[in-house]
């Protein structure tokens, strides 16, 4: 499966198609291959995992990612997550969208960027997942990191 990348211009903010997730579900091992573009920045970009769900079975996900240019692994990790501290409206068992950051890269910004995102979970088949994106854009920030506010 692959998706290609379209930019926006609008606050340097790129989108990346979603893939769709055959109804028979997401096997063990499959890998979802997203390409981009040139990008066109060179400043750090913020990569995060978009899902789209309907009657997801689990509380969690894991998955191994990868990010590459020119056959460069700028990133590789494996990555377990509760979802429902991914989304607003923290849903099992119904239809729900998920945001879960990656990391934050400075991507070169004058040749093509590969996404890998292959599934690591327990069951063989994973059904309730209808939709499979990666969002390039502002840097992303995790659970836990300090947000500094201005109080007028």
């Amino acid at each position: 499966c692959s998706a290609v990348l379209c930019g926006c211009m609008e606050k340097e903010t790129h989108h990346l198609s979603f893939a769709p997730i055959h109804t028979d579900g997401w096997e063990v091992k499959d890998t979802i291959i997203f390409t981009t573009d040139t990008l066109q920045t060179s400043t750090k970009m913020g990569i995060k995992l978009l899902l789209h769900t309907e009657n997801y079975s689990f509380a969690n996900i894991g998955f191994r990612i990868s990010i590459e240019q020119d056959s460069i692994i700028l990133y590789s990790d494996t990555i377990h997550t509760k979802l429902e501290e991914s989304s607003p409206t923290k849903g099992i068992a119904r239809r729900c969208d998920y945001t879960i950051p990656i990391t934050n890269l400075a991507l070169c910004d004058s040749t093509h960027t590969t996404i890998k995102v292959t599934h690591l979970m327990n069951e063989q088949t994973l059904k309730g997942i209808r939709e499979i994106g990666i969002r390039i854009g502002s840097p992303v920030r995790h659970p836990g990191e300090v947000v500094w506010q201005v109080e007028w």
